[in-house]
């Protein structure tokens, strides 16, 4: 027996659809040109939001943290990366300092760019940060080369170079364990020269780099990447805020010729880079999406109605009405973002049902013989009612996400809730008006078959009950016990697409713990005193790899070694020799030398042992071979020769000058720091910068929390991208518990409330409760995560699954004392193609390259999928094996 409510609900959607049909020429026409209004303002007034800070609250702590930190100091959030990685360290280091420059003067589209530990002063005064010991090991290593550097500084000729090795490896075998060269040492020279007679043919060769030459045997670290900081001018109102500076510095890049041919590589991360190429693959991936779940829907349509008259009805009605959501979004929002343009999949997916069971409803009753006026009253009449119902349920899952602290999900909520009641009016009214003028449907030409199940699959069911329901409650304990095993993922770098320069690149420093690691946290003092204090009880915690204030750019033991360099710079004093143009060696000069190195190679007794040297004497002489055979050959051979000793020498000077600058250095004072270094470090009004980095690798989960964890322990201030995504990643996991008990608690409610009894209620619910805990159970089995996309699957499916719940108890109320199966109705029928196309248009999702989407699109798959099993095998069930006492409830 329906409910008051029920009843005056279903008397309300009769009498609405009925006015509908008899205004159908101006509800079409009022439709029309308010859709082309809606139109038009969608598309100017509808902007886009690509900071995903704001995502979240204002008055989220991390982000009143992040904030507050950004007025004071540069900040990586909003800082591209650019990595540079060359074959050489000179190559990496030219090419950075190059591209820098290069971008830092291109102020239309950058602000600042410089690259960490790259400046003059850090060249210069480098040595002095490397402790005692490892200058030791530096000093060793120069006193070891120095005879050869002597040598080349006085004559940087390959001849000179051949008779230096042949000298040396002579003296290696009459000296071993001594003083001179080391084995590994002639290992890194010979193969060096080895590479430069092949490189001489190449078309981009590589010069060889004396300076991974001369720290090879020390404890000076060879680096061959460097990273430039870029702060661009971001335009958040674009769709890809990023976009412009990206291709800038790309092509400052080609220009300099900065190619991986030429040895270098250049790559660009950072949040604007990852959100740029997050966005493109989005905007695609929802684009196909888009298209593909609208195919999908109008295949399942055709299928579900067997009528083109009302598919195209229901198709127009659903057009018209995102048409009018995206308006309202404009007018209410004023945007989207990365999370809310994914609305029009949702709509689709959901706003078809409207159409479905109201379509199907209406040809049953003209296949049953009524007209169409009559058929289209007591469709709505059967229909109408709980299309209501379903409207307030399914906006209610939306709704409850919009005072949740995740406003890209509140927006999301906003827009789809509001949605629902948008398709529901189109669906009562421009649905029939376009059915009356122009697709009114003949039962005898576009139905010809039945609208309900077929072959009585369910039978089997019937007979077996209480099984099912026993079967059901085993399934409901068993994934109740694996839900604690269920997880949050706060990495957001782990949702995007794998395959991203920017994700790749990201990743690869992510791995890096200590300077390189961009999720490094930041803490405020009030002065430097007060920031070094900080900094030595953040050092005190394991999850700390260092920390840097303004201070630690001053080290300590200068005068020890200060001593040291200076004895490093008396052994390389050595003047070079003035040479006379008539002592330059000739090219015949030069190949005789280097036949000379050939042959004493070969007879050398270092080729004939089994060190590591042998290798190198041996595949040296090889290549020393194959080069004088094709400079015997070569039309032009003088140049050959000349590319040779380019390649092999003509990085030695600036390298000599490089180190001379370093160790004739004098000792650093606080007062005399770069000023762009001090800007970085200390705010105009004294505040002092602590930077906090890693010690292990973030992107495993567990220390990129206790990384947070530790550092927010001692300075619950502390901001940076780390702290960001836990605190967004806590604040969303919240949002989702407040969701969810707020989805449970109203939906039953208003139930309740329309329904006046308790049994309804809970038969409506329990199935839905049933495929929500599966839901979580798959996931933990799956090992999908809970992410920042995907965590609205379970308030979603609620909200989307418990209409197919009501449509079938407001089904069996009608049929109870009647003639009829639940499982022959139209509605089970209705509740089924329902199902399918939400199914299908949320499948579309789990095909984005974007993990995040990709794992809602699946989990959403997977839980209308077991609602739509729990809703037509377990719910029935219930209804046969309480029936007595749900009629008195």
């Amino acid at each position: 027996m329906k409910s008051q409510i029920d009843a005056a609900l279903a008397k309300l959607a009769t009498r609405w659809v009925d006015a509908a049909r008899r205004r159908a020429l101006p509800v079409i026409a009022a439709c029309l040109l308010i859709t082309v209004a809606a139109g038009v303002y969608a598309v100017l007034f509808l902007g886009i939001n690509s900071d995903n800070v704001r995502l979240v609250a204002k008055d989220l702590p991390s982000r009143r943290n992040h904030e507050a930190f950004a007025r004071l100091f540069p900040n990586l959030e909003n800082a591209l990366l650019v990595v540079v990685d060359g074959e050489t360290p000179e190559l990496a280091r030219e090419s950075a300092n190059a591209l820098s420059d290069a971008l830092e003067s291109d102020s239309q589209y950058f602000e600042d760019a410089y690259v960490p530990g790259g400046e003059r002063f850090f060249e210069e005064k480098g040595l002095l940060y490397r402790s005692p010991d490892e200058l030791d090991a530096f000093a060793d290593q120069m006193a070891r080369l120095q005879p050869i550097l002597a040598a080349l500084g006085q004559d940087a000729s390959v001849a000179n170079l051949a008779s230096l090795v042949e000298m040396g490896l002579e003296t290696t075998v009459a000296d071993a364990g001594g003083a001179s060269v080391r084995d590994q040492d002639w290992a890194v020279i010979l193969d060096s020269v080895g590479k430069a007679t092949v490189a001489v043919y190449a078309e981009f060769p590589l010069a060889l780099s004396w300076e991974e030459l001369l720290l090879s045997g020390s404890a000076v670290e060879v680096i061959s990447r460097r990273v430039i900081v870029v702060h661009p001018q971001l335009d958040f109102g674009s769709f890809l805020a990023a976009g412009r500076a990206m291709a800038q510095i790309r092509e400052h890049a080609l220009t300099l010729g900065l190619e991986a041919e030429r040895g270098v590589t250049v790559r660009i991360t950072g949040n604007p880079a990852l959100n740029y190429e997050e966005m493109i693959g989005l905007a695609w991936d929802l684009g196909l999406g888009g298209v593909a779940c609208f195919l999908l829907v109008i295949m399942v349509l055709t299928r579900a109605l067997r009528s083109l008259r009302l598919v195209v009805a229901a198709v127009g009605t659903l057009l018209i009405g995102l048409v009018w959501t995206a308006a309202f979004a404009a007018a209410a929002v004023g945007h989207l973002t990365l999370v809310s343009a994914s609305f029009a999949i949702l709509f689709i997916g959901l706003g078809v049902d409207f159409g479905i069971h109201l379509g199907m409803a209406y040809a049953n009753e003209r296949r049953e013989g009524f007209d169409h006026a009559e058929g289209l009253r007591r469709a709505a009449g059967n229909v109408g009612g709980s299309l209501m119902i379903c409207t307030l349920t399914t906006a209610t899952g939306f709704y409850v996400f919009v005072p949740t602290d995740y406003l890209g999900v509140a927006e999301l909520g906003l827009i789809a809730g509001t949605g629902m009641i948008i398709i529901l009016g189109l669906t009562l009214t421009l649905f029939p008006a376009l059915l009356t003028k122009g697709l009114q449907i003949d039962p005898t030409r576009d139905i010809r078959r039945q609208l309900h199940f077929r072959g009585g699959w369910w039978r089997v069911l019937d007979r077996r009950s209480h099984q099912v329901m026993i079967s059901a409650g085993v399934l409901l304990l068993a994934g109740i016990a694996l839900i604690p095993g269920a997880r949050f993922d706060v990495n957001v770098v782990q949702m995007r697409d794998p395959t991203t320069e920017s994700v790749q690149t990201f990743n690869d420093l992510l791995a890096q713990s200590g300077s390189m690691s961009p999720w490094y946290v930041n803490s405020v003092a009030s002065d430097l005193e007060a920031a070094q204090e900080v900094a030595a009880r953040m050092q005190e915690l394991d999850s700390v790899s260092h920390t840097l204030t303004l201070a630690d750019y001053v080290p300590v033991d200068q005068e020890e070694k200060l001593e040291v360099l200076e004895d490093i710079g008396f052994l390389m004093d050595t003047p070079p020799m003035v040479v006379d143009d008539d002592d330059v060696q000739s090219y015949d000069q030069q190949v005789a030398a280097l036949r000379r190195l050939h042959d004493f190679l070969g007879q050398s007794e270092i080729a004939n042992s089994r060190s590591e040297l042998a290798r190198s004497v041996r595949v040296l002489r090889e290549k020393l071979a194959t080069f004088l055979e094709r400079v015997r050959s070569d039309a032009e051979p003088e140049e050959a020769l000349e590319r040779l000793d380019e390649l092999l020498l003509s990085g030695l000077p600036d390298q000599l000058t490089r180190l001379d600058a370093a160790v004739n250095t004098d000792a650093i004072v606080l007062e005399e720091l770069p000023e762009e270094l001090v800007t970085r470090m200390i705010a105009r009004d004294g505040r002092a910068r602590v930077q906090i980095f890693p010690r292990y690798d973030l992107s495993n989960e567990a220390a990129f929390a206790r990384f947070t964890d530790d550092v927010q322990s001692i300075d619950p201030l502390a901001a940076g991208v780390a702290v960001n995504l836990v605190g967004f990643g806590r604040a969303t996991r919240s949002s989702f518990q407040q969701a969810l008990i707020s989805a449970i608690l109203l939906i039953s409610l208003l139930l309740l409330l329309l329904w006046r009894r308790v049994a309804p209620m809970l038969l409506v619910m329990s199935p839905l409760v049933l495929s929500s805990v599966l839901t979580v159970a798959a996931m933990v089995l799956l090992d999908i995560p809970f992410n920042f996309g995907n965590v609205i699957v379970i308030p979603l499916l609620l909200g989307i699954g418990v209409d197919s719940g009501i449509h079938l108890v407001h089904r069996a109320e009608q049929l109870r004392g009647g003639s009829g199966d639940l499982m022959e109705s139209t509605t089970a029928r209705a509740v089924f193609y329902s199902a399918l196309t939400t199914t299908l248009s949320f499948g579309t999702l789990a095909f984005s390259s974007h993990r995040g989407m990709a794992s809602l699109g699946v989990l959403l798959s997977i839980g209308m999928t077991l609602t739509v099993i729990c809703n037509l095998i377990v719910l029935p069930a219930l209804l046969r094996g309480f029936r007595g006492r749900i009629t008195q409830a």
